[in-house]
């Protein structure tokens, strides 16, 4: 059995930043961000997004009420439309503010936002099958068929949708599975054949993640007794409300080597050093365009993280200063997007994020999910050219607090000399 006592590495080098440990208190609540240029866009992107997704349920809905209270159609169009603005106000609430910034009551969270977390994730698992149905028969409506019958028909639908995102945002997204896989690293030394990487990305901190998550989380993590501990950024979601738990999460990690993080584009939403504070009260080596290393019997593994692509702050080239000719790296790069250059530049194994797997997938293998329609970087083990990148589906979420056909993922990276 291997030791669970936490050593960080010896070496930092290149650009890390050392920060004085000690507790984390949240920053001053700030008020609302400036509604810019670019959070116009933003709002208008998820907000149109979300009415394309709940426009069937609406007339669902107003066929319900016609049908059980014999209103005009009119008058029930208006009434559905009002009860979704209703809802919606919930989602705008939380976009507009930041409102991670301050930690929410529990009630807020958990008696207004996840039940509409739930009911919009049912609409857009739902929509594509309402959005056919509607569209062929409004075709057939045209040949004297009534469409009222149609929208009866969708309720099944939305029934099986509502109770699969029920799932996903309850037990779907807590429960963390664990990944073993066999990963091939081009170069590795002979003593670093099996050395055991337990890596956790976007574990995202904030109302959504109830301290008892977090401490089950690290629990199966502690559980692995894997030789180091990767976390590839996202550790918040928004702001600093929430920088205790990234501590807390943090320092109930071990392992052999310790743990080593890189910065992810969320760490920087309404914040520019809180998680660095986070993880400097936690012990955790973060590597900020910058290299470590760990060694067996005179074997040299060089760890090296880059900072976020999102915000520019990525320097590859300045992660890798330190490390001699033809040695063997692990880099820590929470954009999967990134990879190609690092691959160009040696690097032996990257280990990313960023994608969440798109958090919906069909449960038939790591590729078919949402993150697709972003990077074919979505999830899982990638390998050319004897380099080799593994993207976590991630442990946390953003957007909807929801999960299902990709769960929650905790990857046992066993490292294999090819």
């Amino acid at each position: 059995m291997r030791p669970s006592a936490r050593k960080p590495p010896l070496v930092v080098r290149a650009g890390a930043r050392r920060v004085p440990s000690g507790a984390v208190s949240p920053s001053t609540p700030r008020r609302a961000p400036a509604l810019n240029a670019w959070r116009r866009r933003f709002l208008a992107r998820v907000l149109g997004s979300v009415a394309v997704m709940q426009a069937p349920a609406v007339l669902l809905l107003a066929a319900a009420l016609r049908d059980a209270a014999g209103w005009s159609p009119p008058a029930c169009v208006a009434a559905a439309v009002g009860l979704h603005l209703a809802g919606a106000s919930v989602l705008v609430h939380r976009l507009r503010w930041w409102v991670d910034d301050v930690r929410s009551p529990w009630w807020q969270v958990w008696l207004l936002e996840m039940p509409y977390a739930v009911y919009a994730s049912g609409c857009f698992l739902a929509a594509p099958v309402a959005w056919l149905a509607l569209a062929a028969f409004a075709i057939a409506a045209l040949a004297g068929h009534p469409l009222g019958g149609v929208l009866g028909l969708l309720g099944p639908v939305y029934a099986v949708a509502g109770a699969l995102s029920l799932w996903g945002t309850t037990v779907g997204r807590a429960w963390a599975r664990v990944n073993r896989v066999e990963v091939p690293v081009a170069g590795l030394p002979a003593e670093f054949d099996g050395y055991r990487i337990a890596h956790v990305s976007d574990v995202h901190c904030g109302p959504y993640v109830p301290a008892w998550m977090l401490v089950a989380w690290a629990r199966r993590v502690r559980s692995l007794d894997a030789d180091l501990v990767a976390l590839t950024g996202d550790l918040i979601t928004v702001g600093e409300g929430y920088l205790d738990d990234v501590t807390a999460f943090a320092r109930g990690l071990a392992a052999r080597d310790g743990v080593v993080a890189c910065m992810g584009n969320h760490d920087y939403f309404q914040s520019a050093d809180g998680v660095v504070r986070a993880l400097a009260a936690a012990e955790v080596t973060l590597l900020r365009n910058a290299s470590t290393r760990v060694t067996r019997d005179g074997a040299t593994l060089h760890l090296a993280g880059v900072d976020d692509r999102w915000t520019h702050r990525d320097d590859a080239v300045l992660a890798l200063r330190d490390v001699p000719p033809g040695g063997t790296v692990v880099m820590l790069a929470h954009d999967p997007t990134g990879w190609p250059e690092l691959a160009r530049l040696g690097v032996a194994l990257t280990l990313s994020g960023h994608t969440h797997g798109g958090q919906f997938g069909l449960p038939l293998g790591p590729r078919l999910n949402l993150g697709r329609l972003a990077s074919r970087f979505s999830a899982g083990l990638f390998r050319e050219r004897r380099r080799t990148l593994f993207v976590s589906r991630g442990i946390g979420t953003t957007g909807v607090p929801t999960r299902v056909g990709m769960a929650p993922e905790i990857a046992l990276l066993v490292l294999r000399r090819v």
